[in-house]
């Protein structure tokens, strides 16, 4: 699991004694995250980046998002999140990162929104980047989740290489752990 995104870790821990349990992974990407909780021996349904969550009937236990939730605008992310929550089981748990307005690269790049930026090149070139504070990121949640913890984490070394090789000198991540709001 030493691949495994620390979120991935974190979130087989506490599902440990809960082995059935059935895990959503927005933004599977290589599938680091996917194998990790495979492994743990739940059940994994990844979607690939901008794949549709698909109505569910609630029955997932938690949703992991390592990757898929830093791209987008709040707007965007409000409607992935309602989605998020309406696949979860009540009181179904979210392990996701958000971009944090401490990463070196908020306010760089073509601004779209307050807060919303788009690099102008390499790989992610036009693709909408979200940068919170604390209060915007707890608003952008409240509707659709319980915060149980957030918090900053420089990224450099955890983050992937796919679509950054140079790495992510300065990138900051609020990690977020949050329980899904009764529909």
């Amino acid at each position: 699991m030493r691949s495994a995104h620390p979120l991935a870790v974190e979130l087989c821990t506490r599902l440990a004694a809960n082995p059935k349990s059935r895990i959503l992974e927005i933004g599977c990407g290589r599938g680091r995250n996917t194998r990790a909780l495979a492994a743990a021996g739940f059940e994994v349904r990844p979607l690939p980046d901008g794949a549709p969550i698909l109505p569910s009937y609630r029955n997932y236990t938690a949703a992991l998002s390592t990757h898929a939730l830093l791209h987008g605008t709040p707007d965007t992310l409000a409607v992935l999140l309602a989605a998020v929550r309406a696949a979860l089981c009540r009181g179904g748990l979210l392990y996701a990162t958000f971009g944090s307005i401490s990463d070196a690269r908020h306010g760089r790049g073509i601004a779209l929104a307050p807060g919303v930026f788009a690099p102008s090149e390499g790989a992610e070139r036009g693709v909408p980047h979200s940068y919170f504070d604390e209060a915007r990121l707890r608003t952008l949640l409240s509707p659709s989740f319980a915060v149980e913890s957030l918090s900053e984490h420089c990224v450099e070394r955890i983050a992937g290489d796919w679509a950054h090789p140079q790495g992510h000198p300065g990138a900051v991540h609020w990690f977020v752990i949050a329980r899904s709001r009764g529909l």
